[in-house]
């Protein structure tokens, strides 16, 4: 109790003792000094800490002492801001004082380094990190202020209590985190940086774009919704579906050109057979339709079966490929594939079945 009675008394009473270290100032600003330096200690006396730094920093910007601090860095502490009050007390620490210098000034002094071993183990620690931002200009605040790029990644001083960092990559929304530090507490903040998404396509080209979005394998569909990452074709699947329909459809050709020639040959066997009568049994022709015609029909009956065999063989293959070759190369126009370095895919024909293959 005494010694908040004595505040306001002791912090305006060094004012009137004289002495060269204070400097030089006009009796006027000497009697402003005094009067903001008595209403501050009155300030902080009655808790109000933000008004007192506030009366105290306009005294000490008139005449210098270290009362005026020392009672700044005691308001500061009050309001948990132990990093402001301990540069504050270093500031009066470093002060040279001359031998003659008044008592308050060597007593603030001496309180300030008794009342900075208190605060100095009180001040919290934080690191941030930014994961995945390297070679990109991110910018930082903490609690609404910037934060330098000398201090991303390292740990510094930072006042216990709440604190919110924002994060704002180029080109993405910001990120924003919390963090609650305790009196003395270490504590690391890491924050993972999403990849920005690629730019989106100038005015002047996007009628280009719009034209070539699953032409050339590149480009964003005319309707996607904003912020869609631009789709590339993978080059192989779409190549394995043209090579597919391209074998389907010679597959086809074949198999319709075998059909007609099957039905050919069968024709020829009914016209021999029936040139010589060898349909009626016994056979009307005789000797016409002996064992030598019987052998020729049967052998163009033989010809006309395979070749219809590998006909439709050849039809349904080249059926099943065009119908595969068409469907991913539809698929791979319109649909949004996972990003692969190894994909691959083949059309494969056996004497067992047909199908596709391949690797994703």
């Amino acid at each position: 109790m005494l010694l908040r009675r004595s505040i306001p008394f002791a912090a305006a009473l060094f004012l009137l003792l004289p002495t060269g270290e204070v400097r030089a100032q006009s009796d006027q600003d000497r009697a402003a000094a005094r009067s903001l330096a008595t209403q501050g200690a009155e300030a902080f006396t009655s808790g109000r800490f933000d008004e007192s730094i506030d009366l105290l920093g306009r005294a000490e910007a008139l005449v210098h002492a270290p009362t005026h601090l020392l009672l700044i860095a005691r308001a500061q502490a009050r309001l948990g801001r132990l990093v402001a009050a301990k540069e504050t007390y270093l500031k009066i620490l470093r002060e040279e004082l001359p031998p003659t210098a008044p008592a308050p000034f060597k007593r603030a002094q001496q309180d300030a380094r008794e009342e900075l071993a208190a605060v100095d183990p009180r001040i919290a620690s934080l690191r941030i990190a930014l994961e995945g931002a390297a070679g990109r200009k991110i910018g930082v605040k903490l609690d609404g202020q910037p934060v330098a790029d000398a201090l991303l990644g390292v740990h510094r001083p930072i006042d216990p209590g709440n604190h919110v960092v924002v994060v704002s990559p180029p080109g993405l929304a910001p990120i924003e985190q919390t963090i609650t530090l305790a009196d003395g507490e270490r504590k690391e903040m890491k924050i993972p940086i999403p990849e920005s998404p690629v730019p989106a396509p100038s005015p002047e080209g996007a009628g280009a774009g719009q034209g070539t979005w699953g032409g050339d394998g590149a480009g964003v569909p005319p309707d996607a919704p904003p912020g869609t990452p631009e789709r590339k074709t993978n080059p192989l699947v779409l190549g394995g579906g043209i090579a597919a329909a391209a074998l389907g459809v010679g597959g086809v050709v074949v198999g319709s050109v075998f059909l007609a020639k099957g039905g050919a040959t069968q024709r020829d066997a009914n016209d021999l057979s029936a040139r010589h009568g060898c349909e009626s049994q016994p056979p009307a022709g005789g000797l016409e339709c002996g064992p030598p015609i019987q052998r020729q029909i049967e052998a163009l009956d033989a010809d006309a079966a395979s070749q219809r065999t590998t006909g439709v063989i050849n039809l349904v293959t080249g059926g099943v490929l065009l119908a595969g070759g068409a469907t991913l190369i539809v698929l791979e126009l319109t649909s949004r594939p996972e990003p692969s370095s190894s994909a691959w895919i083949a059309p494969y024909v056996t004497p067992t079945g047909v199908g596709v293959r391949g690797a994703f």
